[in-house]
């Protein structure tokens, strides 16, 4: 009988770190949207642009994560943001001041939080796989539906029953329970244990230490290399078109909630519907990563999310609604497994973590314009109805942005000595890699 390959453990790490990182922050953020405007008297663009900062500080440090993911512990680095976070969580509980919360969230909060977050164990997990990529990338993304699933309503119970004081604390405690796990679990890639990836075969020379922080035999390729390769871009609009309207969903859909007449546990009840779509959307648009055409795995997804965002126009009641954030959670339940999947196989697994997180802070632009344009829309007209329908638009532009994708179906590993993509020295051909045709 055949042990069971050690990267799905640290698949299962990975899910249950993403469920704490995305359901302390991104999911639970519109649960704390009305209590914050309470105790403070602002305005809902004032406390949406919270969720904005985080995004922005959060891209403008993933290169740098990429990298030391690339090149150092992930265990460290994952451990050190789960403590980070926590000790903003307890500073949060106790802020006096609304400046105070903006200044949590874009420095312990989104910092700590982002350390574990989809893209730094998507990271991690990419390097434990090749021909299962996409399924172990869908596997580990289910943990931030389950965070999407479960937080809403755990939180909106804890703000009744503690206020959001109590509950921002509650969530420091919860925290720190991440920690353990990630310490006995968590190996940087399957070499350091003298396994190769997938589990086919053993490595010639097994090294020693479970978990070492030096450089890899195959440098991770330079952020130059990166920004001339044709497929860097199409996948960098691509997925970044899709993260516009889903954070407006993400701060917004609770508060949408409300407006429409629900009671907040049956608002909360509908976000849990977004994350409950984006839990059965991981898997198979991690299965089809793995077996067709990842433009067309990518089309299928845009297309999905299109019909389902318009259904949530015209004020829809609860059914509907609800129904329609599961329907939207669904699709972007595949953006995960899909963006791990297309940098990997484009530009290798030991460069995943530096792709990713270089696409990561050029998604900026879409990532943080979505939520506070919809707050200012809503604060001048009294309804979200012109911004939903103005992020249509992004699906059919992401559309066209991945159709210039070229990659050969096999994985690139090969890079120069200097960190640039080597397709001379690689069994794989980036296919138009010069902007030319593929």
């Amino acid at each position: 009988m055949s042990r069971l390959f050690y990267g799905w453990r640290i698949v299962g790490v990975a899910a249950l770190a993403q469920t704490v990182s995305v359901g302390t922050t991104f999911y639970a953020y519109g649960v704390f949207v009305k209590p914050l405007i309470a105790e403070f008297d602002v305005s809902r663009l004032a406390v949406t642009m919270g969720l904005t900062l985080t995004m922005i500080v959060q891209g403008l440090i993933a290169p740098f994560l990429g990298r030391a993911l690339d090149r150092h512990s992930p265990r460290t680095i994952l451990v050190c943001g789960v403590l980070l976070e926590a000790v903003g969580m307890l500073l949060l509980a106790r802020a006096a001041a609304f400046w105070q919360l903006g200044l949590l969230f874009v420095g312990a909060i989104g910092i700590g939080s982002y350390l574990f977050s989809p893209l730094a164990t998507s990271a991690v997990v990419g390097r434990w796989f090749d021909r299962q990529r996409g399924r172990a990338l869908g596997i580990t993304a289910l943990g931030s539906a389950a965070g999407g699933i479960f937080a809403p309503p755990l939180v909106t119970a804890a703000i009744a029953a503690l206020g959001w004081r109590g509950a921002a604390g509650a969530m420091g405690g919860v925290l720190l329970l991440l920690v353990a796990p990630i310490a006995l679990v968590v190996v940087r890639q399957p070499e350091d244990l003298g396994l190769t990836p997938d589990g086919d075969a053993r490595a010639p020379r097994p090294r020693p230490i479970a978990d070492v922080s030096s450089a890899v035999a195959t440098p991770a390729p330079t952020t130059a290399a990166l920004l001339r390769q044709r497929n860097f871009w199409a996948i960098t609009i691509a997925i970044g078109l899709t993260y516009s309207p889903v954070s407006v969903l993400l701060a917004h859909l609770v508060p949408y909630g409300t407006d429409l007449g629900l009671e907040p546990a049956r608002a909360a009840i509908v976000m849990s519907g977004f994350g409950f779509g984006a839990a059965a959307g991981r898997l198979p648009f991690g299965w089809l990563a793995d077996r067709v055409d990842r433009r067309i795995a990518v089309w299928i997804m845009l297309g999905w999310m299109a019909l389902a965002f318009w259904s949530l126009l015209g004020e829809p009641a609860f059914p509907r609604l609800l129904a329609a954030a599961t329907a939207v959670g669904f699709a972007v339940g595949g953006t995960i497994p899909l963006w791990g999947a297309l940098a990997g196989a484009a530009f290798g697994r030991h460069a995943i973590g530096s792709a990713m997180g270089l696409m990561n802070l050029l998604m900026l632009p879409f990532s943080i314009s979505g939520a506070p344009l919809a707050a200012w829309v809503f604060d001048r007209t009294g309804s979200y109805a012109i911004a939903f329908a103005s992020f249509l638009a992004c699906f059919p532009l992401g559309a066209v942005a991945i159709a210039f994708l070229r990659i050969d179906a096999r994985d690139p590993q090969g890079v120069s000595s200097d960190g640039a993509l080597d397709d001379t020295a690689s069994s794989v051909r980036l296919e138009g890699a010069d902007g030319g045709p593929g």
